[in-house]
């Protein structure tokens, strides 16, 4: 295939790939460039139904990851090579964030060779992007040992489909002279104005009720708030790994005075048949502070049920006093705010979500927040059901793992 034709596809014929044809381009990739000819990837070729299903969530589970013929996990490695020297009598120095650097960079230009060789022989190939984002599961999944961290993932099968090409931005808006240029606001009109006019990107601003195209990528697809938190789980996985270490992991700062304004979350749930709600508050992408309490019509919160987030915004009373309201933005862009959210639960409700959200802030991990919550000895069924929905909103700021190691709530 000219790489001028090269398209990214997802569907896939059930036609097998052969060993002998796989295992070729795989060597042949290996003649990519590589730090120190220490070759620093391992690939991880998975066929079975049953393992492909196991690593589907890890991906989202989008759906080539279990229709692929065949699904290749890239890693960073630095294993083999440890091993190596220590049984050379050599001492290994590889337990670092630079080795780590090294050890992806070589397995990310291993991936794209492999990429190139598989598309000139017809194979289809989607490159998946989620594996940096779920490492911890896929680690697991893999039985992946410390020095190997997966950054790639390829489906690759013969393609069963023929997609329009994916637009490119100019040759001008990448490449700089000499030195690096700053871009103008009329460069930055002249290279985007094709992408923000297609056809299929009017549909995405228009669908996702959005004003532009830049919006639909900063609210919607990848967001801050999930950055922040993605990027802690793999600062976690890389010191699970081995990569880093705990005294040279970055320390999330306090901040003790609350912003005025929070993005949030609004996670909906059932306790015992009641309806619940709980807003979840965020501050550099971890969760901050915590409100829940029943769904009430009449006197409590009544919201669309399209809206699962918006924006916690304290307002200081002339009498000293605050107050917490909730705001969110409809689907036709207008803003609706929700006042006194401490005046629509319960007070004893509020007291304790004072509390867990002052553990919050002072970023307690979250699982041991969890378990702080789940502890409580509490004597009424009314505030036993609130510590069980607070656990139960929680959770879900977790990787999948580390669910699995909380106790069940009751």
């Amino acid at each position: 295939m000219n790489i001028k034709e090269r398209k990214t596809i997802r569907k896939y014929t059930q036609q097998p790939i052969s060993d002998e044809l796989l295992n070729r381009l795989l060597e042949e990739a290996s003649r990519t460039q590589t730090m120190g000819n220490l070759q620093l990837y391992s690939v991880v070729v998975t066929r079975s139904a049953e393992m492909k299903k196991k690593l589907a969530p890890a991906h989202f589970n989008q759906p080539m990851v279990t229709e692929a013929p065949v699904v290749l996990t890239i890693c960073a490695d630095f294993r083999r090579t440890t091993d190596w020297c220590e049984c050379r009598n050599a001492a290994p120095g590889y337990n670092n964030l630079l080795s780590f650097m090294n050890a992806a960079t070589d397995a990310l230009l291993y991936t794209q060779t492999f990429c190139n060789l598989a598309e000139e022989e017809g194979l289809g190939i989607c490159f998946l992007g989620t594996t940096i984002y779920m490492p911890q599961q896929i680690i697991e999944v893999l039985k992946l040992p410390q020095l190997v961290f997966p950054v790639a993932t390829l489906t690759v099968g013969w393609p069963n489909e023929s997609p329009a090409q994916s637009d490119r931005l100019p040759l001008k808006s990448f490449v700089h002279s000499e030195v690096y240029q700053p871009y103008s606001e009329m460069s930055i009109n002249n290279f985007y104005s094709h992408k923000e006019a297609l056809k299929e990107n009017k549909h995405f601003v228009e669908i996702n009720n959005k004003e532009t195209l830049a919006q639909v990528f900063t609210d919607i697809r990848y967001t801050k708030k999930d950055n922040e938190l993605m990027s802690q789980g793999m600062l976690d996985t890389l010191l699970h790994q081995g990569f880093i270490k705990p005294d040279s992991a970055p320390i999330l700062s306090v901040v003790e005075t609350r912003p005025d304004v929070l993005e949030c979350d609004v996670v909906r749930f059932q306790n015992k048949k009641e309806k619940w709600v709980a807003f979840v508050g965020f501050l550099d992408g971890l969760p901050y502070e915590i409100f829940t309490g029943l769904m009430d019509d009449e006197e409590g919160i009544a919201l669309p049920k399209s809206v699962t987030n918006g924006r916690i915004i304290k307002h200081i009373e002339r009498d000293g006093q605050k107050r917490y309201d909730f705001q969110f933005t409809n689907k036709r862009g207008y803003k609706t705010t929700i006042e006194g959210l401490s005046e629509k639960f319960n007070p004893e409700y509020w007291d304790y979500a004072k509390l867990i959200s002052g553990v919050l802030r002072y970023r307690m991990p979250i699982d041991h927040v969890i378990r702080l919550v789940t502890s409580l000895q509490l004597e009424n069924d009314s505030i036993n059901s609130w510590k069980i929905g607070v656990a139960r909103v929680l959770r879900k700021y977790l990787p999948e793992s580390q669910q699995e190691e909380l106790p069940e709530e009751e």
